[in-house]
């Protein structure tokens, strides 16, 4: 399931996945979306499909061996798009700027950021912002309601292109 919210002005796509599989395939087709200085925020309590999703991407991009970085703080990633990876789990508010974050998206990295709400003010200017919630914390489903805002021209315009794939609305003639 996959919806924008069109009375939004911020872009918005939600999609409901039902099993870890289906996380990371919705992160593989999500990379064909993705451009160089794009950064991906994702916020979710722990086991909610946040590493599940970057290993699509990264797969989806050509790349591999993705692990957690919770205790490396940064990994990068060779694939068609150059990644950086980080988790902020373990670091306080504000201390990201050690870590190069910035600096990735100027040379034109993907930068994906685990634990992104430890980020007090990230850059809005071509960002998706990911949200991951579990419907019922009680129940043992693997179910995950993942919801993706855009901000930036480029950002949100790749974010609708992205629906369209997903609704199956895309433009065979693209």
């Amino acid at each position: 399931m996959s919806t924008v919210n069109p009375n939004n002005r911020t872009p918005e796509l939600i999609f409901q996945s039902r099993s870890e599989s289906e996380t990371r395939e919705f992160g593989v087709l999500l990379s064909r979306f993705v451009f160089p200085g794009l950064l991906i925020l994702l916020s979710g309590d722990l086991g909610t499909g946040k590493t599940v999703i970057v290993r699509g991407i990264v797969k989806g991009l050509s790349g591999r061996n993705v692990r957690s970085p919770s205790f490396t703080l940064v990994n990068e990633y060779a694939a068609d798009i150059p990644v950086t990876h980080a988790d902020l789990y373990r670091l306080p508010v504000r201390c990201h700027e050690d870590l190069g974050l910035e600096e990735a998206l100027q040379e034109g990295h993907l930068v994906l950021v685990e634990w992104s709400q430890n980020w007090k003010e990230p850059p809005l200017y071509e960002t998706w912002q990911c949200f991951f919630d579990l419907p019922d914390a009680v129940s043992s489903s693997d179910q995950r309601l993942i919801r993706i805002r855009a901000f930036g021209e480029k950002a949100s315009a790749s974010l609708e292109k992205a629906e369209k794939a997903i609704s199956g609305k895309e433009d065979e003639s693209q």
